[in-house]
């Protein structure tokens, strides 16, 4: 799987601006917080919620851009 998801990035680098796919592979971050509150019960902490804010804001900077 590992290998497949870097030819996926490599692959959308040639169809989109480098930065657009960059702020797109940190959404993996959001998925893997989703999947640590809502199947692990991990609590949701303030610093989680600060990051996945970030990262969101910073998705949609550089869409805007």
């Amino acid at each position: 799987m590992l290998f497949g998801a870097y030819w996926i990035v490599i692959w959308a680098t040639t169809k989109a601006p480098i930065a657009l796919v960059a702020a797109l592979r940190e959404t993996s971050v959001l998925f893997a917080a989703a999947i640590s509150v809502i199947v692990l019960r991990e609590p949701l902490t303030k610093w989680r919620t600060l990051s996945a804010i970030a990262i969101v804001t910073g998705i949609v900077i550089v869409r805007m851009a």
